[in-house]
C-alpha cells in the first residue's frame, strides 16, 4: 500500500465528533488510498525493474515483443532489458559486458573466430530460462555475415565424479545432462 490516508487527521479535533464528517471521511479514505496506489504504480512503471504486469505489458507493446503466456514477470522484465541494451555495431568487449550484465560473469562461454566469421555462445544451465531472450538479442546485434551458434552448456562427465553410481542412479540420463545439480 502506497500511503494510509486519514481525512479526519486533517480536520480540527472539534469536528471529529460530527457523524456526517466521520462518514464522509470513511467513504473518502479508501478512494484516496487507491489514488495514491495508482500514483505509486505509475512511478514504478517508469522503470523496467520495478514495473508491474501493466507496466511490463506497456513496454512489450512499445518494443513489439511477443510474450508467451507462461512467462513470469521477472522473465518479461529480462526480455525488455535485453531489447533496451542492444546496440550495433558492437565490439567484442561490449558484447562481453552485455552478456555479463544480462547473464552474470562466468555464466556463458564466448568464442569468436573472425577469420571463419563465426560467433559461438554457450550458456550455463543455471540461466537457461533466459536462453530464448539471449538468442533473440544476439540475432539482432550480430552482423549478418557471421554465423551465430547459441547453445546450452550441458553437464559434463567431470561434474559427476564427486557422486557415486548409487547417487546418480536416482536420476534419468536426461536429468543428469540437462538439470542443474546442487
Amino acid at each position: 500500500m502506497a500511503r494510509e490516508v486519514n481525512i479526519l487527521g486533517y480536520l480540527p479535533p472539534v469536528l471529529h465528533e460530527i457523524k456526517e464528517l466521520v462518514q464522509i471521511a470513511n467513504v473518502e479514505n479508501p478512494v484516496l488510498e487507491s489514488v495514491w496506489q495508482e500514483i505509486e504504480n505509475t512511478l514504478n512503471n517508469q522503470f523496467v525493474i520495478s514495473a508491474n504486469e501493466k507496466g511490463a505489458a506497456r513496454y512489450e507493446k512499445m518494443l513489439k515483443l511477443n510474450v508467451p503466456a507462461t512467462d513470469t514477470l521477472a522473465t518479461r522484465q529480462f526480455r525488455i532489458l535485453t531489447r533496451f541494451q542492444e546496440q550495433a555495431p558492437y565490439t567484442n568487449r561490449v558484447l562481453k559486458q552485455l552478456l555479463d550484465s544480462l547473464l552474470g560473469a562466468g555464466q556463458y562461454e564466448l568464442k569468436r573466430d573472425v577469420a571463419a566469421k563465426t560467433l559461438s555462445v554457450k550458456i550455463e544451465l543455471t540461466v537457461k530460462g533466459q536462453f530464448d531472450a539471449v538468442v533473440v538479442m544476439l540475432e539482432r546485434i550480430t552482423p549478418q555475415n557471421m554465423v551465430l551458434t547459441v547453445e546450452l552448456r550441458y553437464n559434463q562427465y567431470l561434474k559427476f565424479t564427486q557422486y557415486t553410481h548409487a547417487q546418480l542412479s536416482a536420476f534419468t540420463h536426461r536429468q543428469l545432462r540437462e538439470e542443474v545439480l546442487n
